[in-house]
């Protein structure tokens, strides 16, 4: 049964001035929604905690007041079934807009949920998960000796962050081999991109993510590109876990023509809009070559599919399975500061291929191993520099 989440909200508001002024629990009310559902159950457990439960005293009674609102809008969260949907606290909040700005501390690790399973996105460049070894695709099942089964996304990621100077424990999952890993935290600045010209004539840009800042750090270097003889672009999105959609399309425009289908928005009922290029599209005849990898998910998998789909007589995809996340997450707002981060629809490729657990494949497969790294080699660079040149 499908629960109307702007009715749940006036009901906690009531709730909320009832439990503070002792009047409501009194009466006998019954909250009906449209579709006659009754939140009266939840009321009376509301009551029945307040007057009997056993530690419940006046000096305790505020905090666990808003412990239980916490946990009775957590619950409603969770039930859902969504790994990206989630309740976040005052301070969970605050965290969550300081990641998005760019700057934290940690150890400097994306995280999401694969097959139900906490699992490593990508460690951000020149960080302590970096340092430490820790891969795209890591199983993380502890935190500190605790298990990470039951933890939602928030509640791990907030075990991992940490003071600067402090250690965190991880145990990981890869492969067949269960790994001990004790990284201290640091100070994250998150890098947002890297602009270079390979030969002279091969644009290069690495985009890490698309936070706030990346949409002008771009366009500064398609100005460059635009300046120059050059007429060929190395993409590369390996460990890019995402960020704003709106940044995404706006780095799209440059590769889209105007007019043209960047995405596709599948919401509540299957209904579908269309996000649309805006132009310039300067670089829509360029030579592209797009790295991607295990760690590259959400907005680098949407922008990466919809240039190649835009483009396919002159875009390569080269390198891994991208890590397939496909949802749309919204950040909302609470009266106390509190927020509520909903998934509220499914991204799709302008084809209506949806990226969700399934991921790009790239047109050459090409897997850099731990020991080619470690020696400072990138074969899949190696073979997009080859592929663009021809």
């Amino acid at each position: 049964m499908k629960v109307n989440l702007k009715n749940t909200f006036i009901f906690i508001l009531v709730l909320i001035a009832g439990s503070l002024g002792g009047y409501f629990f009194n009466q006998k009310v019954n909250f009906e929604l449209r579709e006659g559902f009754d939140f009266a159950p939840l009321f009376e457990s509301w009551q029945e905690v307040e007057s009997k439960f056993y530690n419940f005293s006046p000096e305790k009674a505020q905090e666990l007041k808003q412990k239980m609102l916490y946990g009775a809008i957590d619950g409603m969260i969770q039930s859902l079934g969504d790994p990206y949907s989630d309740f976040l606290t005052p301070e969970e909040s605050l965290q969550f807009k300081e990641d998005m700005s760019g700057s934290y501390e940690g150890i400097g690790a994306e995280i999401g949920i694969q097959d139900g399973i906490l699992t490593v996105i990508s460690p951000i460049k020149g960080t302590p998960a970096e340092a430490a070894g820790i891969l795209p695709g890591d199983k993380i099942l502890e935190i500190n000796g605790e298990k990470t089964e039951e933890m939602t996304l928030t509640q791990a990621t907030m075990k991992i962050r940490g003071k600067e100077g402090t250690e965190v424990n991880l145990k990981i999952k890869r492969d067949d081999q269960t790994l001990d890993f004790k990284i201290k935290r640091s100070k994250i600045d998150i890098p947002t991109l890297d602009f270079k010209m390979i030969d002279g004539d091969i644009a290069y840009i690495q985009i890490y993510n698309f936070y706030e800042d990346a949409t002008s750090l771009f366009k500064d270097a398609a100005n460059k590109i635009l300046n120059s003889k050059s007429d060929k672009i190395i993409l590369d999105l390996r460990n890019n876990p995402g960020g704003y959609l709106n940044v995404a399309t706006d780095i799209a425009n440059f590769f889209i023509k105007e007019g043209n289908v960047i995405l596709k928005e599948e919401t509540d009922g299957g209904k579908v809009t269309e996000v649309f290029s805006k132009g310039p599209g300067a670089f829509a005849n360029f030579k592209v070559v797009i790295l991607i990898n295990k760690g590259s998910a959400s907005a680098s998998e949407i922008l990466a599919g919809a240039i190649k789909e835009n483009n396919p007589q002159t875009t390569k995809i080269i390198g891994e399975k991208s890590f397939g996340k496909g949802t749309v997450q919204e950040v909302v707002s609470l009266s106390d500061k509190s927020s509520l981060k909903l998934t509220v629809a499914r991204w799709l490729l302008p084809s209506g291929t949806s990226i969700d657990k399934n991921g790009i494949s790239p047109d050459i497969e090409i897997v850099t191993s731990e020991e080619e790294a470690k020696a400072g080699k990138d074969p899949q660079l190696e073979k997009a520099i080859e592929e663009v040149s021809k």
